[in-house]
C-alpha cells in the first residue's frame, strides 16, 4: 500500500503542477480556463449563442483570441476578426492556409471545391469558373430558370398563403425555392419541393439528415463520431443513409443526361445546366485530369445543392426580415423599384440584366448591409501548413486551426462606427448617391482572394431579382412575439426556429 500511495501522491502533484502552470499562463484570459477541460464549460454554456459569444470574446481581446479545448493542444484553435490578419491569411500568405485534413474528414460528403486543396482545388476552380462566368449559354439558361421558378413556384405559393391569410415559414419557402433552382441549374431537373402543399421530398430529408450529422461533428470529439460512424449508430447512421439517397439521385441524373446527349445529334440549345456543360466539354484535357467525370459532376452538383442553396436562401430570408422590420428602409426600396419598373403593376414579373440592376443603388446597399450583419457563411475554417506570425503578433504553429469570424467583423465598432448594430443601408451610399465599396478585408460575405466565392455575381443577381418582385407585389409582415435567433450550421447561417410571416397583397 505504501508504494501505491506514493505513486498516487506523485501523480497528484504532477497533475496539480500542470494544472497550476496552465492556469498561471492564462490567468489574464477573459474566458476561464479549467484544468483538464480547458474552455469547454464556457463554450458549452454559450452553445445557443455561439456567434455572439465569439464576437464578445473578440471585442475584449483586440480581434484575435486562442480557444483552448480539453485534454490536449490538438483541440485548440485561433479565432480572429482582425482585418490585417484576414488580409494576411486570405491574400498575402494564402498558400500557407488551406482547408486541412481535419476539415476534409469532417466534411467528407463535400469532395468538391468546398473542401479541396492545392492542385485539385485549382483545377476544379478553373472548370467551375468557365461554367459560371464565361458561358453565354449557361447565362441565358440561368436567367430562364430563375424566371421559371419565380412565375411557376414562388409567386403562386406566396399568392396561396396571402389568400389563406395564414402564417408561413419564410425561411422554409425560400429554402425550397433555392433548392429547386439549384437542381435546375445543376442537373436540369426540378424536384418541385416548392408548391402550396410544401411536400416532404426524400432528397431534401436526406440533406437535412446530412446537415444535422455534420453539425454534430463540429461539437463532439473526432474519436466519438468516428466510432459512431464505424458502429453505424445515431446521426452517423442517418448521414450514411442520407448520402446513399443523394448519391442515387445525382448519379441517376448524370446517367440519364448522358444518355439523352448520346441519343441526340446535337446539344439542345434551350438547356445548358452544369451536367450538360461539363459533358459537352468532356473531351477537354482539364476535366480528364480531374479523374472520373461522373465523380466530378457528383461533387459539383452536391456543393450546389447544399452550400449554394443555403447561402442564398438565408441571405434573402434575413434581407426580407430586416426590410419588413425597418419601415423607412422598405419605403426607400419601394420608391426605387417604382422609379425603375414599369408604371403599371399588373402582377407580372419584371426582370433586368446585370447592368440594369446597377440602377438599384439603395437595394444593393440594403443587401450589403444585410450580409454585413448576417453573412450567409458566418465562419471560415483554415489550417496552417507552416508556422507563421500574424500581423496581430499571434504565433501560428504548423497545422493550426484558425476560425475567421465574418459575423464578428460585421459587428466591429472600429470599422462600422457606434451604430454598427443598426440596419442602415445609407452607410454604403455617398453624399452624391453613389454606392461606396468597402475594402475586401473588412467585408467578407463572399470571401476575398484566391478562394473568393465564384458564384457571387449569380447569387447577387438572383437575390435582387427575387427581392424586387416580392417587394413590388407583397407586403411581408413578420409575426409578432417570435424570437428570431440565428445559429451557426457547419457551413451556413440559419435560424433556430424559422421566420414566421404573413403575406399581404401590396396595394
Amino acid at each position: 500500500m505504501g508504494t501505491d500511495m506514493l505513486v498516487s501522491a506523485i501523480l497528484l502533484i504532477v497533475v496539480s503542477f500542470l494544472c497550476f502552470g496552465r492556469w498561471y499562463r492564462n490567468r489574464n484570459s477573459t474566458v476561464r480556463i479549467w484544468p483538464v477541460v480547458g474552455m469547454l464549460p464556457a463554450l458549452a454554456s454559450n452553445a445557443d449563442r455561439m456567434l455572439d459569444f465569439f464576437t464578445d470574446v473578440l471585442k475584449l481581446n483586440g480581434g484575435t483570441f486562442k480557444i483552448q479545448g480539453p485534454w490536449s493542444p490538438s483541440w485548440d484553435f485561433l479565432i480572429t476578426a482582425h482585418p490585417m490578419n484576414i488580409n494576411h491569411i486570405y491574400c498575402k500568405n494564402h498558400e500557407n492556409y488551406g482547408r486541412g485534413s481535419q476539415f476534409r474528414e469532417m466534411l467528407e460528403p463535400y469532395e468538391g471545391i468546398v473542401s479541396s486543396d492545392s492542385h485539385v482545388w485549382k483545377r476544379q476552380r478553373k472548370e467551375l469558373l468557365s461554367f459560371i462566368k464565361y458561358s453565354k449559354k449557361s447565362a441565358v439558361y440561368m436567367d430562364r430558370i430563375l424566371q421559371q421558378m419565380l412565375e411557376g413556384s414562388l409567386i403562386p405559393v406566396l399568392d396561396h398563403f396571402q389568400r389563406l391569410g395564414t402564417e408561413v415559414d419564410l425561411e422554409d419557402v425560400l429554402g425550397r425555392f433555392n433548392y429547386d433552382y439549384m437542381c435546375l441549374l445543376g442537373v436540369g431537373s426540378n424536384p418541385k419541393t416548392l408548391s402550396v402543399e410544401l411536400p416532404v421530398i426524400e432528397t431534401t430529408q436526406a440533406l437535412s439528415d446530412i446537415d444535422d450529422a455534420l453539425n454534430r461533428r463540429k461539437l463532439v470529439p473526432q474519436a466519438i463520431w468516428k466510432l459512431q460512424k464505424w458502429l453505424q449508430i445515431g446521426t452517423e447512421k442517418k448521414l450514411s443513409q442520407g448520402l446513399k439517397v443523394l448519391d442515387d439521385f445525382l448519379y441517376r441524373c448524370i446517367s440519364s443526361r448522358r444518355d439523352e446527349l448520346r441519343r441526340s445529334e446535337s446539344e439542345a440549345d434551350d438547356r445548358f445546366d452544369a451536367l450538360t456543360a461539363f459533358m459537352v466539354e468532356e473531351e477537354g484535357s482539364n476535366i480528364s485530369e480531374l479523374g472520373k467525370l461522373d465523380k466530378f459532376l457528383r461533387d459539383f452538383t452536391y456543393d450546389l445543392l447544399t452550400v449554394g442553396r443555403d447561402s442564398t436562401s438565408i441571405g434573402l430570408t434575413c434581407f426580407l426580415w430586416l426590410v419588413a422590420t425597418n419601415p423607412s428602409v422598405e419605403a426607400k426600396i419601394l420608391e426605387e423599384i417604382k422609379a425603375n419598373c414599369p408604371k403599371s403593376n399588373d402582377g407580372k414579373m419584371v426582370y433586368f440584366s446585370a447592368e440594369e440592376l446597377n440602377k438599384f443603388v439603395y437595394l444593393h446597399a440594403a443587401l450589403c448591409e444585410t450580409l454585413r450583419l448576417y453573412p450567409s457563411v458566418p465562419f471560415d475554417i483554415r489550417h496552417s501548413i507552416k508556422p507563421d506570425i500574424l500581423p496581430s503578433g499571434d504565433r501560428v504553429g504548423p497545422n493550426a486551426r484558425i476560425l475567421i469570424s465574418k459575423y464578428s467583423m460585421g459587428r466591429n465598432e472600429e470599422i462600422w462606427g457606434e451604430d454598427y448594430m443598426e440596419f442602415k443601408p445609407e452607410r454604403w451610399i455617398s453624399e452624391v448617391g453613389e454606392f461606396v465599396q468597402k475594402p475586401a478585408s473588412m467585408y467578407l460575405p463572399f470571401g476575398v482572394g484566391a478562394r473568393a466565392c465564384l458564384g457571387k455575381d449569380l447569387s447577387v443577381k438572383m437575390m435582387k431579382t427575387v427581392a424586387i418582385n416580392v417587394l413590388r407585389n407583397y407586403e411581408v409582415k413578420v409575426v409578432e412575439n417570435q424570437k428570431v435567433v440565428m445559429t451557426w450550421r457547419l457551413l451556413a447561417l440559419g435560424t433556430q426556429h424559422g421566420l414566421k410571416v404573413r403575406i399581404n397583397k401590396r396595394l
